[in-house]
């Protein structure tokens, strides 16, 4: 099921941060809080596209369900403007530099022990 998803935070002057994530395939809910977007894929394989009206460095938690994290990522493969940004922060996590007001990219997770 692919639905919008459009999270906003306070940020700097005056202007609202805006993240958007988009399931494409795989990802059944993103949450966000705190500079940071939670992802759950039941199959251990996922796209989403990811975009935001302002420069971020933000974090993403990948998850199979709410009480089991992917074991350990695989690949992260971006098609966008953030290609070269990518950097990872453990077995289920890794970091994304957003450009302010780029198209949104796509991100292919992959997690290497997926269902």
């Amino acid at each position: 099921m692919a639905i919008g998803l459009a999270l906003f935070s306070l940020a700097g002057c005056g202007e609202k941060l805006q993240i958007t994530a988009t399931p494409v395939k795989g990802v059944e809910t993103i949450q966000y809080q705190d500079a940071q977007l939670d992802v759950y894929c039941e199959t251990g394989i996922c796209q989403f596209d990811l975009g935001a009206n302002q420069d971020i460095d933000l974090q993403v938690n990948m998850h199979y369900t709410q009480a089991k994290p992917f074991e350990k990522i695989e690949g992260v493969s971006v098609t966008g403007k953030m290609g070269s940004s990518v950097k990872m922060l453990g077995n289920n996590a890794f970091q994304v530099s957003l450009e302010g007001k780029a198209p949104p990219a796509t991100l292919q997770i992959v997690d290497y022990y997926r269902n």
